[in-house]
């Protein structure tokens, strides 16, 4: 049974038994064996390799304090709410790409005991111990079991590790996939590594890209049946090269799994049922030096317990040291649920204990025209995303710019308006393991499109619930907050002042011109609708439609469904 679907080791007297009796055969087996092979003459048939069966040692060793009670920060292990329910949740990859709308994505075994399979979930943190998920991914028709994806450096696009359609069962491949506008994975690829009829699973990139470990069943050249972890390296050809096991250092005669790679290059983690386990799977680590592994060093309790620690990661920038994600069935849980290593801060008599990543950032910009010019005076608003809410407003001064503090591990919309120059939009995320004191942010006043909704095919009132980005990929924003915003500002604009918004209908090129040109104005009407239920002056809009008539620039090797996505819009003009 492969160990992807997590079955955790039991160990018994019956279980120690049978291994004291295969070490016993194995040994009658050898001695046999090289009777025959001191013979003159060559015999008929040669000994096979011996099983080495998995007989792990024991480790008890307390390697860090939690139990600290001085004053100042100290380490601590937490269940992460929100990923801790009923259902397992078997670990986080986090996020590498300044774009990406999410702090990671979990993975989450669902369904009924006949028709169990993991689900990829968004998840964005609140703090270190508050996770929480959003949308869920869809992959069931493309993967079964599979592990946790891994993110290319500086990229949105995953590997991810899964049994393909129409393959032998068992066959577990690594492959690449981009996630569509439907929040579902496309455009998989199988990677190279993976042509063999093999268990290929739970692929992890060092920081850098040039190398990839993976956990796989295939045969063992050190003669265990276990699943090992191999290394595959970036050629300058862009080919990767042929898997390398990682030999004794990492690999034992029982499984490896999970590998994780530090986001400084310096450490392989893993979990293990080898070397010496405080029990069932623990979390090792090996230190990387010129791509090759050291000795394998048990994280020790109370991070590994007699029960299974699986899948450790960590998010991009942080040390695992002191923020450490990983899943474990341990006494308390609900099957598999999320941990997390973290510091905590103590506080002398009267101070607040508070974690360290809980602290307040500032946020500062300039608000600008579309030609760099500061723009004085304008109200700027502050929204947090979840739950909706208005935080805080100011104006900006007379060089444009404007402050505010804002919490770590939240979401925020920034609005700046004036009128005459209208508004601007931007939107700020930082993650709760942000380690800068600032972060800046400026907000344009755009003399062209102001927001854009999208619609399915043929359709008129019924929006894709989330706006889709540039490239025809749902954001996070729902086209509803997207027409709220709007109207928070418009509602501020005198009619009177001779400023008018332009609301433009366009359809893809599917049907007649006829039919589009009053598609697209149907559209319009529709968000002119929308925003006037919201408070704005009907005198403030104007309807226009231009149907198929002004296509956008269609990207090279874009799917068609994706571009007639894009194509199909309305778009809020200032006059």
């Amino acid at each position: 049974m492969r160990p992807n679907s997590l079955v955790t080791v039991k160990r018994n007297v019956f279980y120690a038994s049978i291994q004291i009796l295969i070490l016993v055969s194995a040994a009658l087996l050898l001695a046999s064996c090289a009777n025959l092979l001191d013979m003159k003459e060559r015999p008929l048939y040669e000994c096979p390799e011996p099983f080495i069966p998995c007989v792990p040692g024991k480790f008890d060793q307390v390697t860090l304090d939690t139990g600290s009670s001085g004053y100042g920060y100290y380490l601590v292990i937490d269940r992460v709410d929100g990923l801790a329910t009923d259902l397992d949740e078997f670990g986080v990859a986090f996020a590498t790409s300044l774009g990406q709308q999410t702090d990671g994505i979990a993975t989450i075994r669902t369904g009924s005991p006949r028709d169990e399979h993991d689900e990829l979930h968004r998840v964005r943190f609140r703090s270190v111990t508050e996770a929480l998920p959003q949308r869920r991914l869809e992959t069931r028709d493309l993967l079964s079991s599979i592990g946790t994806p891994t993110f290319f450096p500086r990229s949105d696009t995953m590997l991810i590790s899964g049994q393909l359609p129409g393959t032998v069962k068992g066959d577990y491949d690594i492959t690449k996939v981009k996630v569509n506008q439907q929040e579902g994975l496309d455009n998989v690829v199988r990677k190279p590594v993976s042509s063999l009829i093999r268990w290929d699973a739970q692929p992890a990139f060092t920081p850098d890209g040039t190398a990839m470990y993976f956990a796989s069943g295939r045969r063992d050249p050190m003669g265990g049946t276990g699943t090992d972890i191999y290394v595959s390296r970036l050629g300058a050809d862009g080919n990767w090269s042929e898997p390398e096991h990682l030999g004794p250092a990492v690999n034992t005669p029982c499984d490896e799994l999970s590998p994780f790679v530090s986001s400084n290059g310096k450490w392989l983690y893993f979990s293990s049922s080898g070397h010496e386990t405080v029990g069932g799977y623990d979390l090792f680590r090996s230190r990387l030096s010129g791509g090759q592994p050291g000795q394998a060093e048990n994280l020790g309790r109370p991070i590994n317990t007699p029960s299974d620690e699986l899948f450790p990661s960590s998010p991009s920038g942080a040390v695992p040291d002191t923020l450490l994600y990983y899943s474990s069935n341990q006494k308390g849980s609900n099957g598999f649920d999320l941990y997390v290593l973290h510091r905590r801060f103590r506080g002398r008599p009267g101070e607040v204990a508070i974690t360290e990543q809980a602290d307040s950032i500032r946020l500062t910009g300039t608000v600008r025209t579309d030609d760099g010019t500061p723009v004085d005076s304008a109200i700027v608003t502050l929204d947090e995303r979840d739950p909706p809410r208005r935080i805080d407003s100011t104006e900006s001064d007379n060089t444009g710019e404007y402050e505010f503090e804002i919490e770590k591990g939240k979401k925020y919309d920034i609005t700046a308006s004036k009128e005459g120059n209208l508004y601007g939009t931007e939107t700020v995320e930082v993650p709760v393991y942000n380690n800068r004191d600032e972060i800046k942010r400026d907000i344009v006043f755009l003399d062209t499109i102001l927001f854009r909704v999208n619609f399915p095919f043929n359709n008129a009132s019924n929006p894709y619930e989330y706006t889709l980005d540039d490239r025809g990929l749902p954001t996070d924003r729902r086209w509803s907050d997207v027409i709220a915003q709007a109207a928070d500002v418009l509602r501020r604009i005198d009619p009177a002042s001779g400023t008018r918004i332009e609301l433009v209908g366009h359809t893809d090129p599917i049907g007649s011109d006829a039919y589009n040109i009053d598609l697209g104005r149907r559209r319009a009407e529709f968000i002119k609708r929308e925003l006037i239920r919201r408070g704005v002056s009907p005198n403030l809009l104007i309807v226009r439609t231009e149907g198929e008539r002004r296509l956008l620039p269609m990207y090279p090797n874009e799917p068609d469904e994706l571009y007639r996505s894009r194509l199909r819009r309305v778009g809020l003009f200032r006059k």
